[in-house]
């Protein structure tokens, strides 16, 4: 009698099987998001004309500085924002494995 009990927990047993954990896979950034884009063109900046009238002068340098300025920001802040992902995507793949 005791093998009517077996023969009904083996069917249980089939099913229970099929249900462990799966292992799981991680699915991985391409390399190509794991680097930087080139730095940006620096902009053409006016001639500066040392020989002409202070006014003059000025004016000139303060449109340089201005396009310099805006120009030295925007590429800190896309360096930086790059360079966050980078290291980001980077400290993913070596947590994966790769």
């Amino acid at each position: 009698m005791r093998l009517t009990p077996i023969l009904l927990l083996a069917p249980a047993l089939l099913l229970a099987s099929g249900c462990g954990p799966r292992p799981v896979r991680l699915s991985l950034p391409p390399p190509e998001l794991a680097t930087c884009a080139d730095e940006p063109q620096a902009p053409e900046l006016p001639a500066q004309d040392w020989a002409a009238a202070l006014d003059t002068v000025m004016a000139v340098q303060r449109q340089r500085d201005t396009m310099m300025l805006g120009y030295t920001l925007a590429m800190r802040g896309a360096w930086g924002d790059c360079r966050a992902k980078v290291d980001g995507l980077k400290a993913w793949r070596e947590r994966a494995g790769r």
